[in-house]
């Protein structure tokens, strides 16, 4: 048995968890923040038996979408307390999933 942590977009969570409780997997799905950009992500856990773990992350890998966003990222000098109010936006790549898959060695339902 594995134990997978996804860890998707806000946007892309309900997709994803749409189809992954279609297929079958059962999925907790706990709130997080991401550290770059600090915007709002889902972390699912998911129990997967090791025969069923390609389908589980082709769900996330075909629901997960990666899109460019133009985002202001305010700049500032440190030390200095001077902000740069001028900045122009600038592409960042959002969304995707970032995926970890564990090892169970046991398991227990009660």
């Amino acid at each position: 048995m594995k134990l997978v942590f996804a860890i998707v977009q806000n946007d892309d969570a309900r997709k994803v968890l749409r189809d992954l409780v279609k297929n079958d997997f059962h999925v907790t799905r706990i709130a997080s923040t991401g550290g770059f950009l600090y915007g709002g992500n889902a972390t699912l856990m998911i129990g997967v038996e090791d025969e069923r773990l390609d389908a589980c992350l082709d769900v996330i890998k075909h629901k997960s979408s990666t899109r460019k966003e133009f985002m202001v990222i305010p700049t500032a000098y440190p030390g200095s307390g001077f902000a740069d109010s001028t900045t122009a936006p600038v592409p960042v790549m959002l969304g995707g999933a970032t995926v970890f898959v564990l090892d169970v060695e046991s398991y227990h339902k009660f």
